[in-house]
């Protein structure tokens, strides 16, 4: 039989349906090996985030210090209203008077900003919660971690902020002077509690009990 082109037709018999390969069973996908810099690109990821977290810590211990510095300096200021108030500490018996130069450092002189770029002013400041309970070892370290994190700020107008201190984003003097007296009154205050000369900053980068030895930012005392 020969088709309308002149083609010779193959027929019927010719006509067979193609052969379909057998279907190979799945397998479970063998993973492939992670890339050498992927591997190094993760464990870099990782040492910056730790970096991130150490050097925000002690931005925290820093604004931490300088706070309590103007708490206790507040303190005193208060207890010793003027130049000619005195008091007698035992048992040395040394006299005490006010310092005539704490005003300028609560007249708006000295101030933090916030996150968010306010300016606020201190009058008086004073930690929401500044002590430890030793009632058991869980209360002792809740109260460790989260003493002196949440300030309560007077301004010289009246206002009152209670502000965390990882909302604080820098302090602000309009003069040197103040900020390293600031430095010197928490230092002082580091002093009266026995803790180790340490450079400022740098008290919250102490081991305690609860913190691995190996730790290489709470390296043993």
């Amino acid at each position: 039989m020969r088709s309308l082109a002149g083609i010779p037709d193959p027929g019927p018999a010719a006509m067979k349906p193609m052969d379909t390969p057998a279907r190979q069973p799945l397998s479970t996908p063998v993973p492939l090996p992670e890339p050498a810099e992927a591997s190094s690109s993760r464990h870099g990821s990782s040492a910056l985030a730790h970096v991130a977290q150490v050097r925000e810590l002690f931005w925290h211990n820093v604004v931490r210090e300088m706070l309590m510095g103007l708490s206790v300096m507040s303190l005193q200021r208060s207890r010793l209203p003027g130049i000619e108030a005195q008091r007698i500490d035992a048992p040395e018996g040394s006299v005490q008077t006010a310092d005539p130069e704490a005003d300028d450092m609560f007249d708006g002189r000295l101030a933090i900003i916030t996150a968010l770029g306010q300016r606020v002013p201190i009058a008086d400041v004073q930690p929401l919660f500044g002590c430890s309970i030793n009632t058991d070892d869980a209360s002792r370290a809740l109260s460790a971690d989260v003493q002196c994190s949440v300030f309560r700020i007077e301004t010289p107008n009246g206002e009152t902020y209670t502000l965390p201190i990882h909302e604080i984003r820098g302090m602000h003097s309009i003069s040197p002077e103040l900020l390293q007296r600031v430095e010197a009154a928490a230092e002082a205050q580091q002093t009266r509690r026995g803790d180790p000369k340490r450079p400022f900053g740098f008290a919250a980068f102490t081991k305690t009990q609860s913190q691995d030895a190996s730790d290489l930012y709470y390296p043993p005392e």
